[in-house]
């Protein structure tokens, strides 16, 4: 299949914006580069013929910003393509998809993702923004606040130091430290948080069970109530201290079973 190619030398972290609705997005943040690179590979018949229409173009100001937008139909089929932008680490992503799939690698700044079905990832960035319906989102490590909004994905945060704000129906939740405030709200899936540290921490899930994770230590106040679920806390007495609380948790369902467990001390 055919190929196109852009590169262009940049001064400071770009803005990428990528819009493709099937197929593949793939922008891959590279420590010490000083360039933009961007191959987009036709992947099927529809897209070969449409590929001399994709845009590709990158701005003259500083911060550079650069378009990859790909043509949605061609007699009514959507051409399948493959991107991929190479980009200095710290470049803000923009990327729409529908089915294709989107994967962001390295450390990147602020990350706003739409998709419809496609999965997306993302290793590493400053602060994340994504909507998706039915695919999957994983966001490895997050410096700053992250929302999540999705319909019936599974939702996956590896750690985040700001806050975090998760919507799901029937996806499950899992999130691995949380050091700011968090928010999650589920119907059927099951909400699990390794390890809460420190803010304010509010959980709804309908049916689905939920686990927390609190690091040994704290001073917590706890809010817990389940209608028909049960309610279990491995916390000692001791955990709750004395004076304001350091973290915490607020934890509803209705038929699902709502457990606070301790963490393993650090060291």
């Amino acid at each position: 299949m055919s190929v196109r190619t852009f590169t262009r030398a940049v001064a400071t972290p770009p803005v990428v914006e990528v819009r493709n609705p099937a197929g593949s997005v793939t922008v891959a943040a590279v420590e010490g580069s000083t360039g933009l690179s961007v191959r987009v590979e036709a992947l099927d018949e529809a897209a070969e013929e449409l590929l001399d229409r994709v845009v590709v173009e990158a701005s003259e100001e500083q911060p550079v910003r650069l378009r990859v937008v790909v043509p949605e139909h061609r007699l009514f089929r959507t051409p399948s393509f493959a991107v991929r932008v190479d980009t200095p680490a710290g470049a803000a992503v923009l990327a729409t998809v529908a089915s294709a799939r989107c994967e962001l690698r390295g450390a990147l700044g602020r990350v706003v993702l739409t998709s419809a079905s496609g999965d997306c990832s993302v290793e590493s960035c400053a602060e994340a923004q994504v909507r998706s319906a039915s695919g999957d989102v994983a966001l490895g490590a997050v410096a700053g606040p992250a929302t999540v909004h999705a319909a019936s994905g599974d939702v996956r945060l590896g750690s985040a130091a700001g806050a975090v704000e998760v919507r799901t129906a029937s996806g499950d939740v899992e999130v691995g430290a949380a050091g700011g405030d968090l928010s999650l709200r589920t119907t059927s899936g099951d909400v699990e948080v390794g390890s809460l540290a420190a803010g304010s921490t509010r959980v709804t899930s309908v049916s689905g069970d939920v686990t927390l994770g609190v690091r040994p230590g704290l001073r917590v106040w706890l809010d817990l109530a389940s209608v028909s679920g049960r309610l279990e806390s491995e916390l000692a007495d001791e955990a709750a201290g004395k004076g304001a609380a350091e973290l915490t948790v607020a934890a509803r369902s209705v038929s699902g079973d709502v457990r606070i467990r301790r963490t393993a001390p650090v060291g």
